[in-house]
């Protein structure tokens, strides 16, 4: 499988309380990043069956954005229109959907999903039983409406200690998403020797949006400790702070 190719082919074989068989179909989206301009204010993307029966999907964009903890938030939207809506594709068949958008691009970055999500399948009563547990997919592929001079910037802000929790905001400065690769958190003694050292999860920040962390760093090795560093590492940027240690932040 191409890296551009999502995978989706869920197994339902180890839930729980469930009797008889669960089945999951699989399917593939392709690419699995779109984006547009003014210039190119369409795509295509690939959705191919790679399961041995035919299978229903409904296919809808909705407005996305983030709240600081990462979370998407989805809205409905006109922006961006896809077709076909509604489609059937038989075992090892694909079909191409059309993505295009309605708006113009703007100052900054515009955010979308487009979710394919496989309906259930059009069966008789009798081919139905209890025994038969059925797993449905839906996948959101990220449509990104791009600005004329996409910039990428960032910063680490609010870096703060109190009771041993440690928290820092990355922010997006800049007028397009970023991939947060790693997040490296060190604490650091007078030495410059290591005391505490974790890597914590990334995600896309949107453009305009923050980020907010938050990890507890064990007392010892916080009364230990003289500086905090927080490194930040996507595709294009490094972006990092610090954070001097008083005693007191370590808790009681």
């Amino acid at each position: 499988m191409g890296k551009n190719t999502l995978r989706l082919a869920l197994l339902a074989g180890g839930l729980l309380g469930l009797a008889g068989r669960a089945d999951a179909s699989s399917f593939t989206v392709n690419p699995i990043k779109v984006f547009l301009s003014d210039k190119d204010q369409s795509a295509l993307l690939t959705l191919q069956n790679q399961s041995t029966e035919e299978l229903r999907f409904k296919v809808l964009v909705q407005e996305w954005k983030q709240s600081p903890q990462g979370e998407m938030q989805l809205a409905d939207t006109k922006d961006i229109v896809v077709y076909p809506g509604l489609l059937t594709l038989a075992p090892g068949a694909e079909r191409k959907l059309r993505v295009g958008s309605t708006v113009q691009a703007g100052a900054a970055e515009k955010t979308y999903r487009v979710f394919v999500e496989e309906l259930p399948p059009l069966r008789s009563a009798k081919e139905n039983t209890k025994s038969e547990v059925r797993v449905l997919t839906k996948m959101g592929i990220p449509i990104f409406v791009r600005p004329a001079k996409p910039v990428s910037m960032g910063t680490v802000e609010g870096m703060g200690l109190a009771k041993g929790s440690l928290t820092f905001t990355l922010k997006n400065t800049g007028n397009v998403h970023f991939l947060v690769q790693s997040v490296e958190v060190k604490a650091m003694d007078a030495a410059g020797a290591n005391t505490f050292e974790k890597s914590v999860e990334g995600w896309y920040v949107l453009s305009g949006g923050t980020r907010i962390w938050q990890l507890e760093i064990p007392k010892a090795a916080c009364l230990k400790s003289k500086k905090l560093s927080v490194e930040v590492q996507t595709a294009e940027n490094k972006f990092d702070g610090k954070l001097d240690v008083q005693p007191a932040g370590c808790g009681p």
